[in-house]
This record gives C-alpha cells, sequence and structure tokens, in this order.
C-alpha cells in the first residue's frame, strides 16, 4: 500500500510537552530520528523558570539518532528498570523519547515529559509498603513490567544495583539482589552514621528497613523532591555538567564540584558538603559516589546541596576504589590529599580539619556495626575491617 507523504503540519507537532510541575513550559518534536527541544511561545515571557541549567531560554536544542538532551536521559531509570521498560514498551535501544514518554509523569524533581497534549496527573507508585506484608522479590523479577515512575538508579556498582521503587509516591523502596546480600542494612548503617556528623543534621535522607512477608529486608528512603503538583527543581552533577548518564564515572570529583558550585547561592555552604561527602565516602568505603550520586535542589531561595543519598560501604563486594578521582587518582586519599583538594573549591583549613574530624567520629565504628547488621561472612568481615582500619591510619 502507497501512503501519503506526512503533511508539514504533522512533521512539526510536538510529540511531548514539558511541564515544570504544573505549566506547560517546552515541547520535543521528532522530525527523522531527531529531537528537538524548544521552549514554548509566552512561557519565558510568563516568569516560568527554565526546565534545566543546561537549557536556558532561548536555545533550540536538537538530538540526533533517537537520543534526548543530556538532562532529559537522566531522568530514566538505568540498568534492570530499563531494561524492563525498554522491553514493555517495545522501544529500540535508541528511542529515548519513547522510554522517557512512557515514565515521565512522576520524574526525580519539577519536570514531567507527557505525550503531547496530556495534562500532568498524580502517577500512583508501584507498590504500598506495609512491615510484614507482600513480596519483595516480585521487584526483582524484570517478567513483572516496569514501574511508571522515573526513578534513577541500578547501575553495576553495589549501591545503585539495589532497585529503586516509588512507595506512596513521597518514598523509594529498595530491594537488594541477592548478588549483594545486606546492602539494605548496609545503606541504612551508613545513612545513620552519616547522620551523627553535627554539621549534616538535616542534609541526609530519611530511610527506614522494613520487610516482607517473607522475611526479606527493603529500605524505605524518603524523597526530598517535594509532593505533586508542587515539586522543588532537582538536577544531579551529571545533569549540571550536561552528561548522559552512562558517562557519570568518566568526569573527577573536581569536575562534579565546580558543577555544583556554579549554581548554588551559597558556595561555600555547598562545598562543605561536597567535601563532607568525600570524606565520608573515603572512610566508610563508598565506591559508589559518581556524577549521579550528588544533587542540588530549589526550595525556593535558589539552589542547595541536596540531601545525601546512595551511600552504602562498597567494600563488602570487593570495590575499595573511588568511583570518581580526586586529584587525579581513586586510590590512596590521605588527610593531606583531601586537605589540598578542600583547599581548591574553597574551604579554609580550620574547616577542613572539623570536616574531616567529624568523619572520622561517625566511621569509628561503622565497620563494626555493618558486621553485625549485615551479618557478613568471614572473607567480607575481614576486608572491611583492614580497609576502613588503613584509611583511618592516614587521617
Amino acid at each position: 500500500m502507497i501512503q501519503e507523504p506526512m503533511s508539514q503540519e504533522s512533521e512539526r507537532t510536538p510529540a511531548a510537552g514539558v511541564w515544570v510541575n504544573d505549566v506547560l513550559a517546552g515541547q520535543i518534536v521528532s522530525r527523522g530520528g531527531v529531537n528537538t527541544f524548544s521552549y514554548v511561545d509566552g512561557y519565558a515571557e510568563s516568569g516560568g523558570a527554565a526546565v534545566a541549567t543546561t537549557l536556558p531560554f532561548g536555545k533550540v536544542v536538537e538530538s540526533p539518532s533517537g537520543a534526548l538532551p543530556p538532562f532529559f536521559t537522566g531522568l530514566l531509570p538505568e540498568g534492570r528498570r530499563l531494561s524492563a521498560l525498554r522491553r514493555s514498551v517495545k522501544a529500540s535501544l535508541d528511542d529515548e523519547l519513547a522510554m522517557l514518554l512512557a515514565v515521565g509523569g512522576n520524574t526525580v524533581g519539577n519536570v514531567r515529559v507527557l505525550p503531547w497534549g496530556q495534562p500532568p496527573s498524580e502517577v500512583a507508585p508501584l507498590v504500598d509498603v506495609r512491615d510484614g506484608y507482600g513480596d519483595f522479590a516480585d521487584l526483582l523479577d524484570p517478567s513483572t513490567g516496569f514501574d511508571a515512575n522515573a526513578l534513577a538508579g541500578v547501575q553495576e556498582k553495589a549501591s545503585a544495583r539495589t532497585l529503586a521503587l516509588p512507595v506512596r509516591g513521597d518514598a523509594i523502596l529498595k530491594v537488594a539482589p541477592p548478588e549483594f546480600p545486606g546492602v539494605v542494612e548496609n545503606e541504612n548503617a551508613c545513612l545513620a552514621a552519616y547522620r551523627t556528623m553535627p554539621s549534616a543534621r538535616g542534609r541526609v535522607v530519611e530511610a527506614q528497613v522494613v520487610h516482607d512477608g517473607s522475611g526479606r529486608s527493603g529500605l524505605v528512603v524518603s524523597r526530598f523532591d517535594g509532593h505533586f503538583p508542587h515539586k522543588r527543581p532537582v538536577e544531579d552533577a551529571a545533569q549540571l555538567l550536561g552528561i548522559y548518564p552512562s558517562e557519570k564515572y568518566n568526569v573527577s570529583y573536581e569536575d562534579v564540584c565546580a558543577a555544583v558550585l556554579g549554581v548554588v547561592a551559597a558556595p561555600l555552604v555547598a562545598a562543605r558538603g561536597l567535601a563532607q561527602q568525600l570524606a565520608f565516602a573515603w572512610l566508610s568505603g563508598n565506591g559508589d559516589l559518581h556524577a549521579k550520586n550528588v544533587s542540588v535542589m530549589d526550595s525556593g531561595r535558589g539552589f542547595e546541596f541536596a540531601p545525601v543519598y546512595d551511600i552504602p560501604s562498597t567494600v563488602p563486594y570487593g570495590d575499595t576504589s573511588l568511583a570518581l578521582p580526586v586529584r587525579d587518582s581513586t586510590s590512596g586519599l590521605s588527610y593531606k590529599k583531601f586537605l589540598a583538594f578542600a583547599e581548591g573549591i574553597g574551604l579554609p583549613e580550620q574547616v577542613v580539619r572539623k570536616v574531616a574530624d567529624e568523619a572520622l567520629a561517625a566511621t569509628e565504628h561503622l565497620a563494626e556495626r555493618l558486621i553485625r547488621d549485615c551479618d557478613f561472612d568471614p572473607r567480607r568481615a575481614r576486608d572491611l575491617r583492614r580497609v576502613l582500619r588503613a584509611r583511618r591510619a592516614h587521617w
């Protein structure tokens, strides 16, 4: 059958509307494999906020080969959940727009991407968690389909292999795959230790370990991006840098810091938070502090350093290096190197010493708590004690 050629009008019809909370801000037109983002007429003049720091007003962005601008790709889930999403919507590997339209109704932050003409509405959570009920094993089964909420996560390293799913709309449920035993209890213990640092109060996500009907543990983590329909702008460092999720290990921690400090309203406060997160990561053995595990948010006073999240120790799973290089190295972070790094992002030595002392105090007994809470076998326990003890000796 000979089909009529597509009219110019239909070729110009947007495939997607981009919403900032409940206001239509932009559009994505898909034509010939090229996705083009632009703001809708009148949005900027009405006083609306930009969709992202890398998408300023007046900028039209074209992405070839089915790709999207990095900010939008960064909204997609990753790993197993992305694979399940791709199968469910029958999208090709490079059709990012089709996948985002399936889950763009509830992303991290206040930006939604929906089929053109469809207004935002509240998206139901995938699972309602009550301690002692349900079966978390279902969440690890790719045949059960995809979650209609776009929550990034599920990478190849320990913290990101956990599956993150929304619970009651304002939380995330993380369930550990069997190849990473105890990672739920691991992250819970690390979050608890982080909260003991005086300068970190209120800057860490809240979390609680729950269990399903068969005793499998899960971690319910609070979301910090607000509630529908008025959510907070959130961008991770990869989005700030304008890089794709696949590149989140291909930058330095200094690059991450520069991106964050370039947009926040209070750079010195954020610099301390960035230094604190690095110090804790090193002393707790967290090798997954990559560009998507550092974020900023705007609660109405300009961008600020977002609460800390995704910080389990990866040493028990064989990962002993930093995710991103600091001063050109992912190993051997002594206090001397840490001081040079921290001074490089604008912190005075007195503040750096206090950050280090707080991190040392917070992690003093962390190895033993992790071994107890996670019931690690003798080999994992030995490795954890050895690595963390050696790191403390140089601080």
